[in-house]
């Protein structure tokens, strides 16, 4: 009983692991599509930066403007580029990926016991056997403390 308990218990962690780390990845995929646009942005005003320098200089209030728009492209697509880099830290995964890795060793454990403790009662015929239960379950609970 205790096995299946926990077998759901690493499930249900593993689905809220699996639904939060498609969000990151959505969310990070929606920023970079972002600072895409805004690199788009900033590959055309470097054109057009580079057109009106080879005009003439002397009209200096239409390169000045487009140089203000390159600026401020250029510190959106670095903005956004940097959100879409970084690594967003979110204790509800954490915890949930603590959960399944703590869920999923008890149980290891369980079925370890379960699987020594017929083989041993075969072994050792019938009237042993309650000695051999009491000391695995005796091991399993006494161990399973350390855990914790």
């Amino acid at each position: 009983m205790r096995t299946v308990t926990l077998t759901k218990l690493a499930a249900q962690a593993e689905i809220l692991v699996l639904r939060r780390q498609a969000t990151a990845l959505a969310r990070r995929a929606t920023y970079a599509a972002v600072a895409a646009v805004f690199g788009l942005g900033v590959l055309v005003l470097l054109h057009i930066v580079g057109y009106l320098a080879l005009l003439q200089f002397a009209q200096i209030a239409p390169f000045y403007a487009a140089l203000i728009l390159l600026a401020a492209d250029l510190t959106f697509l670095l903005i956004f580029a940097l959100m879409a880099n970084g690594t967003m830290s979110d204790p509800i995964l954490a915890e949930a990926i603590l959960v399944r890795d703590q869920s999923l060793e008890q149980v290891r454990e369980s079925l370890t016991v379960a699987a020594l403790i017929r083989p041993a009662g075969r072994l050792l015929g019938r009237k042993h056997m309650y000695g051999v239960v009491l000391a695995a379950l005796t091991a399993r609970f006494l161990g399973g403390s350390k855990a914790k």
